[in-house]
Order: structure tokens, then C-alpha cells, then sequence
């Protein structure tokens, strides 16, 4: 079953996720922590769950260094292409050994377009016993129908 935690943008859907991994007790996966600079957003890191640790996932193009390998950007936003490979590995890791439930945060546009977490994604619709994932509100019906979630089963958490 796949679990969308749904709402606009600046809802709280991760707030939401985390508390429901917390209330669970059990599972692992990532949220994306949200770093403001003044009026507008520098950075995101994601936070594993189990572990705590946090890992730079998004970049504000203002703020880019040298080193910085971009996977793919949308807007002035880049994401580190080293961060998404230790996220796909990472969560294909926790499908072998069977961890339950998985947690992603989040599913959009760049997943629609065949990036970011798409490769992951897809893996998880696929293989998961029970998935928890971001999406934003105005991208659930292009998400269940490019990763033919109705499939697997949904449901729509708001």
C-alpha cells in the first residue's frame, strides 16, 4: 500500500510524515528539512530516520561551491546527484532487508520528468510492502498515473 501524505506547498507534510513514522514505531526512509536564508530557501538537507543524519540534498544556485555535483535542477534550485545516488542505494538496501514501512519525502514534478527520486520511486511503487511519500496536492493525479499506483493500492492522507 502506498500512503500519500498530501497538501500545498508549506503545509507541513513533512511534519506530518515525521509524526507518523514516530507514531509507527517502526520503518526508516528520508524527510527533507527546509533551510531558510532572510525571505526565501537556501538549502534543504534530508534527514534519515533512523540514524538522524543529515545529508545537503538541494542547493539554492546563489549558493553553490565548485565541488558541487548537480544531478538535476528545477529552478534556481540543484540537487546534489552524490546525495540522490546515496538515497537510491540507501532505500533499495532497506527493501532487501525487508524494512517496513518506507518513507520519502517528496514526489513531484522533477519525479515526473524521469529525475531526482524517480529511479527510487519507481523501485519502491514496485517492491515495497508499505510506503509512505510526500506529494504535493496538485501533483497526485499525474503521480498515480505515470507510477500506475492504483496498481499496488493508495490512499490520499491530508
Amino acid at each position: 500500500m502506498i500512503h500519500m501524505v498530501t497538501g500545498k506547498i508549506n503545509s507541513g507534510k513533512t511534519t506530518r510524515m515525521l509524526n507518523m513514522y514516530r507514531n509507527i514505531g517502526r520503518g526508516d526512509g528520508y524527510v527533507s528539512i527546509k533551510h531558510m536564508k532572510d525571505d526565501q530557501v537556501h538549502s534543504y538537507e534530508l534527514m534519515r530516520l533512523t540514524t538522524k543524519e543529515k545529508r545537503l540534498l538541494v542547493l539554492r544556485e546563489d549558493y553553490l561551491s565548485d565541488d558541487w555535483v548537480e544531478g538535476c535542477k528545477i529552478g534556481p534550485y540543484s540537487f546534489s546527484k552524490n546525495a540522490l545516488d546515496d538515497v537510491h542505494n540507501t532505500m533499495l538496501s532497506l527493501l532487501e532487508q525487508k524494512i517496513s514501512p518506507l518513507f520519502l519525502d517528496e514526489v513531484g514534478q522533477l519525479e515526473l520528468q524521469g529525475k531526482a527520486f524517480y529511479r527510487t520511486f519507481k523501485q519502491l511503487v514496485k517492491k515495497a510492502d508499505e510506503l509512505y511519500v510526500t506529494v504535493r496536492e496538485d501533483n497526485i493525479q499525474d503521480i498515480v498515473q505515470t507510477f500506475e499506483l492504483h496498481i499496488k493500492g493508495y490512499d490520499i492522507i491530508t
